[in-house]
């Protein structure tokens, strides 16, 4: 029991007891303990058995005699009261004695509660109850941690979850605050002693975060409840409820155990009482944490007084989250914790200092209240730090507040005053410059003056401080200077300040305007900043405004045209012509003022029109005008005439002036003397209109510019100067409104000055309200010209409302420009000539009109259609209808027209559409009906335009059936496709099957033709072949064109990429490694067994033969010079870096045969040894041979010791030849190099044409490569003999002998001499041919140094010729090549065009399967494999010219063959 609660302790971090830190580093926790211990007092249950009076009871069991006892539970339990069962007696299982004591309740009873009452929070781990009795069937245990106001449960337990509590899962812990219903405590079994442990956090679920809220929450609590609900029994209860029945069941616990700790947050390694519990039991857990980490309370649930300068958190195992001093800088002795200044400062610090002394304040009591500041002297924990401000409250923000501190980048200075807007000064006792009136109420400290900038003198200080008067410019006035005297405007900042109005004299009532804009008060209609502009719609009337035509039905009147050429000088349609004697009256009666008026006459002296221009006469005639008493003579050299006095005119009355004209000092009338009058016009006086009169100034200065600028003169001839427009508007009598007559204007508008409207064209008039001379019909769109023919008409003069000319006799028409009717061919007009069938004729041609009696044409001299004959007057025909085959009025006539045959006597008639025959009474071709009866029709055959309607047999003239349907169709209407055709006939598409005849089924083809649906053309395909042309396989198919169709594809599913393959290999798409049809086996250029592993062959494609390697081993197939599995090394007697391997020397398979052969040997003598070893005898060796041995080596030393000196000489001038020769051959192996890879030299001259002559030099550097491969490995091997030469002197590595020399010198049994060893002559004998010792090989070696001496000079020469002839043989021998290439291409090209063509032209169907297998055509690699490929090849060609390293290289790998030689020979001396 004791170990699962231990156990189940040491999952969390908050049950530990503290570390040996304490509480200093990290988080300590209070020990655990039961909590009932002490608690004995807050332990209760709502059911105890005998508490009023004894009760009985019994007990379950065949082991004891007495079953009933008695429970007396009216006093507590002691020695004398051991029957009493109450609720405290389950804290310990038994008493001092070692009896047990538990709890029971009353018989029967099944809902009883247990319930503990703790004073503080507490952690709460798990609980224990041992039974006396049986366990309940089924309880409920529950918690609360707010002192009992709510309860939540932890944990439902039952003998059957579903059925006691069915809203509560039973299907086990999914998390750790689950509710769920437990069944194995509730058993029936066992009947005594029966456990039930809960434990709040289940060990078999994890718990990441032991801290978590959620977590501290589920084990937090203040009250512990637990109830049984139901009683375990043997069912007899149920049938009998009597006292002796149920005086068995009850609930009886030995011991409760409710394991926890003190809640101390982790803040307290112990507890102590709290102070309203005095109970101090030994082993009691008590509830009052003694805190530490600057915290305080019950629970260590707050931070300590003054301790707030960081959030109260519970502590971790490595943090404390100790509650950190607030800083107050020595004011304050108060704060508490602010959330959110602890987030603004990043997490820093949150506390907030309370109630701050000596004139502090902030979070920190780090600032001064307001009216202080920090006197930056002192430390700012000192009392005296805050200074009083020093600011006057009258011009300073706030009364008087300064700043507090300095802050530069805020712009703060400790002591500086605030100072309003307006106020300045370091006191703020000052107005700012355009400020007056420093007052305490204003807000702003000083009233702005308010001085307009535009209007005042000074800018600096525009007013008075003290009452705030401005300054003002010239042409303004007022307190702010921001108006402008009377007669300006515009206040702005030029240098008088204002403009003067300027208003127009003429248009504005006075020269006053608005300050704001400069507006006149304008007159009635006009309008414009000065009033020199009229309104809209209305216009200046000038001063010959005024004016009355002389033009009137009594006189004659002389029209003048307007033309571009002549300057209009006159008003109206023209003048009136007025002879001698005769007079003209005038109407007045529209005066507007009453004043003197001057009456002025407009006219030109007569004229003659010739050539249509206006010119004067040669002779003049002088006349006098007499209007009433008044005579005034008329000069033939003006334009008008003006009465000498004015006269009065008054508005509202009717004037008459009578006005006649008179040849000037005669008394007789001339008959041919005219004057042209032009209009009489009313000038008023202008001295009379205002602002002329009177002496002003002003006055007298208007009437002198009139005369100046002769402003009258201009209105006395028409057209009015431009000049005058500049003081018009002194002049205008009044405004009146344009009235532009909407039929004859273009717009209401008209001109500003004299009011002239736009007219429309042939329009004239002021208000353009009549037509022009020479025009008429005035209306919407203007006039008309009249137009009159010059030849058919007397004037140029058209009746103004009909537009009618006056004709000349004979002329007729609008423009008397007609003949009369009956007649054409104006001017000179004839008679219609029509053949008697016709009265009128056309004015113009001479065509007849409404010919009578069935005749046409243009003088009716022809037939109408349908009837024939000859109509020409004199002929005595007439026309007659055509038979064809009735009359033209018949329902039976089928003909256009007709004609007679005069040769054969005959009508033949022009048949309508559809008939033919003589008569008309056939159908035509492509037609059919009965035309030969009345009424009768032909009508098209109805064979959907798949005829040809030219061929008589196509249908059947009577029934329409289709006979010859073409395009491809059939039927009766040849409305279908034909057999082996689709399409829509309706169309003309009938289009041939493409059924492919590979993939149709046999029974719908013939003769290399298959039919298909006549509508959509679809085909019908053999077994598993799709597509509308039966042209592939069906999805997941193949074997294309079979007869019973196409086989599956059969592809692996586990190695195939699909189901589908190649619709005519059959190859599935196989998965990466993986090849064959059905993707069974490895990929191209893979290995390996498929069912377990394909593996790629990665053959070098320079060094194999093929990509592909054995699919078995993965071998690959080497090229000659390669060798390894890949093939990318140099095969074994080739050098070089792979895959530029070069050949070794020939001498290379003798010393490999050598070196074979030594390592045969030393394997031999490795087993020779071993048995040696093994058995201590030497195979083949016996002590005869040993002995000899030894006698030889003795006579070796004592020859080598005899010669010692003669040797020593011998050798060392063989030693000097041997230097010559090699030093020989070191020169001539630095020509060669020279001559192979010097600047100079012919290999880098020819490196420039290499792509020429590549193939030859390739082969001469082989060449040249392997002879200095083999003339070093030469010198290498003569360079060591000789070395070996100086360290010894003995006779059978000098001679080759054994020297065993007789008495005479001779050695008989040694053909290679030695030491001592003389021939016949007495000559020394050493070495010679078949002689192994260092003389022949000195010998050999010198005859090889000259070889190779020669054999370098030649190759020398050679390689100098070959630089020579390469460049232009090989550009020889490549240009041929070249062509050859190029030819051979080319035939080919041909012949492959040849083949396309060829194939092009034949089965569409082997075209298309073609097609589909290219299609179908994959790389033998892929693409990365290509890559790489490539650039091998690059950097094999880029290496190409490194010559040099290649020789370098080669002799590194002669020198290790030649170490591995010499150790080679030495073990074998050794064993030897």
């Amino acid at each position: 029991m004791y170990c699962s609660l231990h156990w189940t302790l040491s999952v969390f971090g908050q049950e530990l007891p503290s570390g040996p830190h304490g509480c200093t580093e990290g988080s300590c926790y209070p020990a655990t303990g039961n909590l009932l211990i002490g608690r004995g007092v807050n332990l209760s249950a709502t059911s105890t058995c005998g508490l009023t009076e004894p009760e009985h009871y019994c007990i379950v069991s065949h082991l004891q005699s007495d079953k009933c006892f008695e429970c007396n539970s009216q006093h507590r339990y002691d020695h004398y009261h051991r029957n009493s069962h109450r609720i405290e007696n389950v804290i310990y299982l038994m008493d001092r004695n070692g009896n047990h004591t538990w709890w029971q309740s009353v018989n029967g009873q099944e809902n009883v509660s247990i319930r503990l009452n703790l004073e503080a929070e507490f952690h709460f781990t798990h609980l224990i109850m041992k039974f006396k009795t049986f366990r309940p069937a089924a309880m409920i245990i529950e918690r609360s941690a707010d002192f009992g106001r709510t309860w939540r449960p932890y944990r439902y337990f039952a003998s059957n979850c579903t059925r006691t509590f069915p809203s509560i899962p039973a299907n086990g812990l999914h998390h750790i605050n689950d509710v769920i219903c437990e069944e194995r405590y509730s058993d029936i079994e066992p009947s005594t002693n029966g456990e039930v442990i809960y434990k709040v956090l289940d060990p078999a679920i994890h718990v990441k975060d032991p801290y978590s809220l959620d977590i501290q929450e589920l084990l937090r609590i203040t009250n512990l409840r637990i109830n049984f609900t139901k009683l375990n029994t043997l069912g007899d209860d149920l049938l009998d409820r009597r006292f002796d029945v149920l005086q068995k069941y009850y609930y009886a616990i030995y011991e409760l155990v409710v394991r926890g700790s003190c809640f101390c947050y982790g803040h307290a390694s112990e507890c102590a009482p709290v102070p309203s519990v005095d109970t101090r039991e030994n082993g009691m857990i008590h509830g009052r944490c003694v805190c530490k980490h600057n915290t305080e309370g019950l629970n260590c649930e707050r931070c300590r007084d003054f301790h707030n300068d960081l959030p109260w958190r519970p502590a971790e195992a490595d943090n404390p989250h100790t509650c950190r001093e607030c800083n107050c800088n020595g004011h304050s002795n108060q704060c508490h914790f602010d959330m959110a200044v602890y987030l603004a400062t990043g997490n820093v610090s949150g506390g907030v200092c309370d109630d701050c002394l000596h004139n502090s304040m902030g979070r920190n009591c780090e600032m001064c209240k307001p009216f202080y500041y920090q006197d930056h002297v002192r430390d700012i924990r000192d009392p005296q730090v805050c200074v009083a401000c020093d600011c006057d409250p009258v011009g300073s923000l706030e009364g008087g507040v300064c700043d507090s501190h300095t802050d530069l980048d805020m712009g703060m200075i400790a002591g500086q005053c605030r100072c309003k807007s307006n106020v300045k000064g370091t006191r703020c006792d000052d107005c700012k410059e355009g400020y007056y009136g420093l007052s305490q109420n204003d807000q702003l400290g000083c009233q702005p003056c308010n001085c307009d900038p535009r209007g005042i003198i000074m800018m600096g200080a525009p007013c008075d401080q003290i009452s705030g008067d401005c300054s003002c410019k010239r042409y303004v006035t007022g307190r702010y200077c921001n108006q402008c005297l009377p007669e300006y405007w515009g206040l702005s900042n030029d240098l008088a300040g204002c403009r003067p109005c300027d208003c127009d004299f003429g248009g504005a009532f006075n020269n006053r305007c608005m300050m704001e804009n400069g507006q006149c008060d304008c007159r009635r209609h006009l309008i414009g900043r000065q009033c020199s502009e009229v309104q809209p719609g209305y216009f200046c009337a000038p001063l010959d405004y005024y004016k009355y035509e002389a033009e009137d039905p009594d006189v004659t009147t002389v029209h003048r045209g307007h033309t571009p050429s002549h300057m209009v000088s006159w008003t109206g349609p023209g003048f009136a012509r007025v002879k001698d004697g005769a007079g003209l009256v005038f109407t007045i009666d529209n005066i507007p003022y009453a004043m003197e008026y001057d009456i002025m006459i407009r006219y030109e002296p007569e004229v003659y029109d010739r050539d249509r221009q206006f010119e004067k006469l040669f002779t003049c005639i002088y006349m006098n005008a007499f209007i009433y008493l008044n005579v005034v003579h008329v000069s033939c050299f003006s334009r008008y005439i003006q009465m000498p006095r004015p006269f009065c005119f008054e508005p509202s009355n009717r004037y008459v002036v009578a006005i006649r004209f008179q040849r000037h000092g005669v008394s007789h009338r001339h008959l041919t003397a005219f004057i042209l009058i032009d209009s009489l016009v009313l000038i008023p006086k202008y001295t009379e209109l205002p602002g002329f009169q009177g002496n002003e100034p002003e006055a007298e200065q208007r009437r002198e510019e009139m005369i100046r600028y002769m402003c009258l003169d201009s209105f006395m001839m028409t057209p009015i100067m431009v000049d005058i427009f500049l003081v018009i508007f002194y002049l205008c009598l009044l405004y009146p409104a344009c009235q532009c007559d909407p039929q004859g204007s273009l717009s209401g508008e008209c001109d500003k000055v004299g009011g002239q409207c736009r007219c429309k064209p042939n329009v004239m008039g002021r208000r353009c309200d009549q037509c022009a001379p020479g025009t008429y019909g005035f209306g919407v769109n203007g006039c008309t010209a009249c137009d009159c023919n010059s030849e058919g008409s007397l004037s140029h003069q058209c009746d103004p409302v009909t537009g009618q000319c006056q004709c000349r006799q004979g002329a007729t028409g609008r423009q008397c420009s007609d003949c009369q009717p009956g007649q054409w061919g104006f001017p000179s007009c004839s008679r219609c000539q029509c053949n008697g069938h016709a009265d009128i004729c056309d004015p113009r041609t001479g065509e007849c009109t409404y010919c009578r009696d069935h005749t046409a044409g243009h003088l009716c001299e022809r037939c109408v259609n349908g009837f024939f004959g000859n109509p020409v007057l004199g002929s005595g025909e007439h026309c007659r209808p055509c038979p064809c085959p009735g009359n033209p009025a018949s329902d039976h006539f089928n003909g256009h027209s007709c004609e007679a045959d005069h040769t054969s006597n005959q009508i033949i008639c022009n048949c309508k559409q559809g008939f033919t025959g003589s008569r008309c009474d056939q159908c035509a071709p492509g037609y059919y009906g009965n035309p030969e009866q009345p009424g009768g029709q032909c009508v098209p055959c109805e064979c959907t335009g798949n005829i040809d309607t030219q061929d008589p047999g196509s249908c059947d003239p009577r029934t329409g059936q289709c006979l010859k349907c073409l395009y491809h169709t059939d039927g009766p209407s040849c409305n279908s496709c034909q057999h082996g055709y689709y399409g829509n006939a309706l169309a003309h598409d009938c289009r041939r099957c493409t059924c492919v005849t590979a993939g149709t089924i046999q029974s719908a083809c013939s003769d290399g033709q298959c039919h298909c649906d006549r509508q959509t053309g679809a085909c019908p395909c053999r077994e598993n072949v799709a597509g509308h042309n039966c042209d592939q396989c069906a999805p997941n198919h193949w074997n294309y064109g079979q007869e019973r169709g196409c086989e599956p594809c059969d592809c692996d599913p586990q190695h195939s990429m699909g189901t589908h393959c190649n619709m005519f290999t059959g190859q599935c798409r196989c998965s990466p490694g993986f090849g064959g049809k059905q993707c069974t086996e490895c990929e191209q250029f893979h290995w390996g067994d498929p069912q377990v592993q394909c593996q790629e062959c990665n053959c070098h494609p320079l060094g194999s033969e093929m990509a592909q390697c054995d699919r078995i081993t993965g071998v690959c197939e080497c090229r000659e010079g390669a060798a390894g599995k890949q093939c990318d090394e140099c095969a074994r007697g080739f050098t070089g870096n792979f895959p530029k391997c070069v050949q070794c020397h020939p001498c290379f398979q003798l010393w490999d045969d050598a070196v074979c052969q030594i390592k045969r040997d030393l394997e031999h003598i490795e087993y020779t040894v071993q048995k040696i070893l093994e058995s201590g005898i030497t195979p083949g060796v016996g002590d005869t041979r040993i002995r000899e041995l030894e006698r030889k080596l003795k006579q070796v030393q004592d020859l080598i010791s005899y010669f010692n000196v003669s040797c020593s000489c011998f050798f060392t001038d063989q030693f000097e030849k041997v230097k010559k020769y090699y030093q020989e051959s070191l020169d001539a192996e630095k020509k060669c190099n020279l001559t192979v890879s010097g600047p100079l030299s012919p290999v880098e001259e020819s490196k420039k044409t290499r792509a020429i002559t590549k193939e030859k030099l390739d082969a001469s550097k082989d060449k040249t490569l392997r002879a200095l491969a083999a003339q070093n490995k030469s010198l290498t091997e003569l360079q060591e003999k000789a070395h070996d030469l100086v360290m010894t002197c003995r006779s059978l590595q000098v001679c080759g002998g054994h020297s065993n020399a007789s008495a005479n010198g001779s050695c008989s049994d040694s053909q290679c001499g030695g030491a001592g060893c003389r021939d016949n002559q007495g000559n020394h004998v050493c070495g010679g041919e078949g002689c192994n010792g260092t003389v022949s090989a000195s010998a050999a070696a010198l005859d090889l140094t000259r070889n190779v001496t020669d054999s370098l000079t030649a190759a020398n020469e050679e390689l100098q010729n070959v630089a020579r002839k390469n460049q232009a043989k090989s550009t020889l021998d490549k240009a041929q090549k070249k062509k050859e290439h190029f030819e051979n291409n080319n035939n080919k090209l041909k012949d492959f065009i040849k083949k396309i063509r060829d194939f092009l032209t034949g089965d569409p169907e082997s075209i298309e399967k073609v097609a589909l297998q290219v299609l179908m055509i994959k790389l033998p690699v892929n693409r990365t494999t290509l890559d790489k490929m490539i650039m091998q090849i690059k950097d094999s060609l880029s290496n190409l010219t490194n010559i040099e390293g290649i020789v370098n290289k080669t002799s590194q790998h002669i020198s290790k063959a030649k170490e591995l030689l010499e150790k080679a020979k030495d073990a074998k001396y050794v064993t030897n």
